[in-house]
């Protein structure tokens, strides 16, 4: 079921549970289990419908604002008249402040997990895979609008980094950042090439994945060093540096000197260049150019386990 036909499901279902138990006779709010969870699905369900016009992070706003002036009436009301000012659906409401206001803390400042969308980052990341993602690492942002308040630090060559796609901010991408502030970043059938040096690649064997599409695909496996981070990389035998076509069609010019034998960028003051680990099958800063500063959500630490496959838990990549 959709998250829309959910949350009508459950915004329409809420009333209706608190009516029949009205009509059985049921008025303690507290001890009733019909109560309760038409109470429930009365705040769950809105909030989904939210989720779906809005974005996650803008519901848990909402839900925090509403929960905390209905709280924080409560607090008022049994200093001054000794009882509580809400009932009903407001009071769940009011109780359920403190977790949504723990759950925003967590979700916008520590950690957040996401789930891998695509094989681009193979084979470090398959499909389905949980990572978690520590907001901390670049800086203290303001929620939704992901400005920095208080910097922590900034994405170093070789992370593996979550953030904004900048065609559509409301997407998520993973990536490694390849080129930070001032880098001078060529790659091409060769390659990669940094500030003139030449990234190492080391052959390590093949490799076979199933692809978005489903299909098998073969590639040849390497292992690259950039930095202090050493990982694997993929490049499907017999192809170019890019999709050429994409590439003339969607790389924006600022910054960037491209042609059918590779690209050349210079990396932007508060910008990152970044790339996937599967060469052939990413869509990354070859074809859109630059990531923000702006849009940097947080920098991979760990994987928690696979939504499609076996669950393994606790993989720290740092």
């Amino acid at each position: 079921m959709s998250l829309f036909l959910s949350g009508l499901a459950l915004t329409a279902a809420g009333p209706a549970m608190v009516a029949y138990g009205r009509r059985r006779g049921e008025t303690d709010e507290v001890n009733s289990r019909l109560l309760s969870l038409g109470y429930s699905c009365a705040i769950f369900g809105p909030f989904l419908l939210l989720v779906y016009v809005a974005t996650l992070p803008s519901a848990l706003l909402v839900a925090a604002a509403v929960s905390g002036l209905l709280w924080g009436a409560d607090w008022l009301a049994k200093r001054t008249r000794g009882r509580r000012w809400t009932s009903g659906v407001a009071r769940y409401g009011s109780d359920a402040f403190l977790m949504v206001l723990g759950v925003c803390l967590v979700r916008f400042f520590v950690v957040e997990p996401f789930v891998v969308p695509s094989s681009s980052m193979r084979p470090t990341l398959s499909v389905g895979n949980v990572i978690i993602v520590d907001k901390f690492s670049y800086g203290i942002r303001l929620p939704v609008l992901n400005l920095p308040l208080i910097p922590t630090g900034q994405p170093a060559r070789g992370q593996m980094i979550v953030f904004e796609y900048p065609p559509d901010r409301s997407r998520a991408f993973v990536k490694r950042v390849i080129g930070i502030p001032g880098d001078t970043v060529r790659v091409d059938d060769a390659g990669i090439e940094i500030n003139g040096e030449r990234l190492l690649q080391t052959p390590a064997g093949s490799y076979t994945y199933t692809s978005d599409a489903g299909h098998p695909v073969a590639v040849d496996q390497f292992v690259e060093r950039l930095g202090l981070t050493s990982y694997q990389s993929l490049h499907r035998p017999g192809t170019p540096w890019a999709d050429l076509a994409a590439v003339e069609a969607l790389h924006p010019k600022d910054g960037c000197a491209f042609g059918r034998a590779g690209m050349q960028c210079i990396v932007p003051p508060g910008h990152y260049f970044v790339l996937g680990d599967n060469r052939s099958d990413s869509l990354d800063g070859r074809y859109w150019g630059f990531v923000p500063d702006s849009h940097l959500l947080g920098r991979v630490d760990a994987v928690l386990g696979n939504t499609n496959g076996p669950r393994y838990a606790g993989v720290w990549l740092r």
